[in-house]
């Protein structure tokens, strides 16, 4: 069960391997095969990514999941940054542990601007960014158009996904309650909803090809298998679990963009209580174990909570703008400090796995507001000369993205 789980978490991927990043800045530091330590922690986790008791997929502020990992190549190394951690936390008066979220208030604004200058950098920081209804939309167009026509039409299926992520909640709470259900009459009912969905962003014809391949599965009495159902988890109760998707993507990421031997690979993370087994049950046949440690009790996962918490903090609030038109107005001071962390680490240690146009933003984003305060206002009227720039990059990309490489 673990294998196929682990198996499906791969063919998920869309963004794993990404050969002609030219347009991102190029790696200041090689990271060396073998790799001491990685340590991970998260934030923006609801559970499994399913109605709550208020029917949201999650809470209000929540609609990313964020992967942090600190990665250190040797005992130097992982000396260099915890000196540099501890530096800023006597400079500021922390004891103990920290929370991201610590951070993130107006009487540690210096202290925010410090961590991001002074702790951070281009080669100690990976970050994994994932859109909950994203990763919904794939599930969807996995289960519509089949592992084969992602992997031979990666292109068309990401498209495809980014397209649905447009459309309402109504659509995914939908197909997460026929998941639940998971029976030939539910997948029945989920095909026949797909074809007559009021959609907003796609066709309402046959030239949707939801619509088209749903027709085509109900003429034929073949109502396939939805990917990562309840059974394909041995913990109980657990179904669309981004944490382990977007765990096994940054491994992916790691090893194929930066030739980290992950067998080779001590992995801290922080506690999962529950889940801890599934986990090291499905990367075992990779030779990747996981140790779970309490992160009071590890500098460098609380490192890693830190890095996370603050991201997402940042990308939440900052793209809230952007949606809204009032990225000029509104939310400056989050939208500056998303891009000075962007900045600092650099884009190609942040995987992003949105839609299309979500992950064209951060680097017009980096471009536009730069490192200082109010650096935007003279570059806002390249906006969307940058955006149509990177997103034909991306794009071609994409085209080129191999889906199918192993752990």
């Amino acid at each position: 069960m673990e294998r196929k789980l682990l198996d499906m978490m791969n063919q998920l991927s869309i963004s794993e391997y990404n050969p002609r990043m030219k347009y991102c800045d190029k790696l200041s530091f090689s990271i060396r095969r073998n790799v001491l330590k990685l340590f991970f922690d998260e934030s923006g986790y609801s559970g499994c990514i399913m109605p709550n008791k208020n029917g949201q997929l999650f809470n209000d502020g929540q609609r990313h999941f964020v992967l942090g990992s600190v990665f250190v190549a040797d005992k130097e190394d992982e000396i260099e940054i915890l000196n540099k951690y501890r530096r800023f936390k006597n400079r500021f008066g922390f004891t103990g542990e920290i929370k991201g979220s610590e951070l993130m208030t107006q009487r540690n604004n210096e202290a925010l601007k410090y961590f991001i200058t002074n702790v951070l950098d281009d080669k100690h920081f990976f970050i994994c960014n994932y859109d909950k209804i994203f990763y919904l939309a794939t599930l969807i167009s996995v289960y519509i158009f089949g592992v084969p026509f992602q992997q031979q039409e990666t292109l068309a299926f990401y498209m495809m996904a980014s397209a649905l992520v447009g459309e309402k909640e109504e659509l995914f709470l939908h197909y997460c309650s026929a998941v639940c259900e998971n029976t030939d009459n539910s997948k029945k009912e989920f095909l026949e909803y797909l074809i007559s969905f009021p959609y907003e962003k796609l066709y309402r014809n046959d030239y949707n090809l939801y619509i088209a391949f749903a027709k085509l599965m109900l003429e034929n009495k073949d109502y396939g298998e939805f990917p990562l159902t309840y059974e394909a988890y041995s913990c109980k109760n657990t179904v669309n679990f981004v944490n382990m998707t977007a765990l096994g993507e940054l491994l992916l990421s790691l090893k194929h963009l930066h030739g980290v031997d992950m067998s080779k690979t001590e992995i801290y993370h922080d506690n999962l209580m529950g889940y801890e087994e599934e986990y090291n049950q499905s990367f075992e046949d990779n030779k990747i174990h996981i140790n779970f440690v309490d992160s009071k009790e590890n500098e460098l996962v609380q490192l890693a909570d830190n890095i996370s918490s603050i991201y997402r903090k940042c990308f939440e609030k900052s793209f809230e703008a952007f949606r809204c038109n009032k990225q000029w107005t509104d939310n400056i001071w989050f939208t500056e400090n998303y891009s000075r962390i962007i900045n600092t680490i650099g884009m190609e240690h942040i995987k992003m796995d949105t839609q299309i146009s979500d992950y064209v933003l951060p680097f017009v984003i980096r471009d536009i507001f730069g490192n200082e305060c109010g650096y935007f206002r003279k570059n806002k009227e390249k906006f969307w000369g940058l955006f149509y720039f990177y997103k034909e990059k991306i794009i071609e990309d994409i085209d080129a993205m191999k889906v199918d490489l192993p752990l």
